[in-house]
């Protein structure tokens, strides 16, 4: 079930308020119930949207010998470090993959990066169209967030400085068909279930539909196409801020439906990071935490700052397998994160990895 945040402002102070009581509640409600939202009201226009996904399309679809120069085939690259192209025909998820993505930096510390030739006369309309999705969306999910926690709104938004995050980034991405061969041995998986590791995830509503929300009941529901509008999601770092009461999103992306699957399936992503030394630590100044009896951390061993939790991640740190139903043999799946993990596991792993399997 979506339950759409209008995002919209008003030109008087009190119907302004009045407005924003009723979004926060509906806030709270859907990423507590739900897991999601969907929001409207973002301002993006049809046709600014449209153009946003035909770049999206004409990257994912240039020539394999297009991409070569830039492409990242560094193993074990962080992929939001630069912009990229890479071709996972052998996922690290699921075996027999074809997924393609390139990453756009919003702070690039590579001034002279090269970008493919269709998108460098519209590199300046490109980046406005991020800048609005973090800066202005972003900023009101997280005056919401604050009303839902009783917390200023300024101190939730000034863990999202510009310009303070290395990996902070936009993403196209997108998922190529599969023979029905290849579709049963990844177990109808495009993406087996998992949780971002960010702040808010936020996604441009792809009309091919694949993407799937573990709900509280334990079953995986279909997110419905809605047109023009954002899907967003939470994090794992505002899991840990919240001490659970916002639980990470799980999610998966499934084989279209019948008269889909031989679509490719596009998407434009953007990945929200608190500062890189931000400590992602409780919110302890929440009253609402408090009274709901969740301000203990989630992980009483250790507290990393951004950076540092993206290099634990890597080797294991908060990376539980949640592929729930993938066969025990290692020819279907394997899981090369838990290899030479040198990044003890939490003895009290995450509030939505506990809940999964309960």
């Amino acid at each position: 079930m979506l339950r759409p945040v209008l995002v919209v402002e008003t030109t008087r102070r009190k119907k302004r308020r009045d407005l924003r009581k009723k979004l926060a509640r509906q806030f709270y409600e859907a990423f507590t119930q739900e897991g999601f939202v969907t929001v409207s009201g973002h301002v993006i226009s049809k046709e600014t949207w449209d153009q946003q996904m035909d770049f999206c399309n004409a990257t994912m679809t240039m020539d394999p010998k297009a991409n070569v120069p830039f492409e990242s085939r560094r193993r074990g690259t962080n992929r939001a470090s630069t912009w990229v192209s890479r071709r996972l025909e052998d996922s690290v998820f699921t075996k027999n993959l074809k997924i393609d993505f390139y990453n756009m930096l919003y702070q690039d510390s590579k001034a002279d990066r090269k970008h493919p030739p269709h998108l460098v006369p519209y590199l300046d309309e490109i980046r406005k169209v991020m800048l609005h999705v973090r800066d202005d969306t972003q900023k009101k999910l997280f005056i919401l967030l604050a009303m839902c926690l009783e917390m200023p709104a300024d101190e939730l938004i000034a863990t999202h400085a510009p310009g303070q995050s290395s990996s902070e980034c936009c993403r196209y991405m997108s998922y190529a068909p599969l023979t029905p061969e290849a579709t049963a041995k990844a177990r109808g998986l495009f993406m087996p279930a998992h949780a971002d590791w960010g702040a808010f995830s936020i996604l441009f509503s792809p009309p091919v539909s694949a993407l799937q929300i573990l709900h509280k009941s334990g079953v995986f529901k279909w997110v419905e196409y809605k047109p023009y509008t954002l899907i967003v999601n939470f994090g794992q770092a505002l899991e840990l801020l919240t001490g659970g009461l916002f639980l990470a999103t799980i999610h998966r992306v499934v084989t279209p439906p019948k008269d889909q699957v031989d679509y490719l399936r596009v998407g434009i992503y953007c990945f929200s990071r608190p500062d890189d030394d931000f400590a992602l630590a409780l919110f302890h100044d929440s009253p609402i935490l408090k009274r709901l009896g969740k301000d203990k951390p989630l992980d009483p061993n250790v507290t990393y700052s951004t950076a540092e939790i993206l290099e634990a991640k890597k080797h294991g740190y908060l990376k539980s397998d949640l592929d729930f139903d993938k066969p025990k043999d290692n020819n279907f799946h394997d899981d090369p994160f838990r290899q030479g993990d040198r990044f003890a596991a939490t003895q009290k792993v995450l509030a939505s990895i506990t809940k999964a399997f309960a």
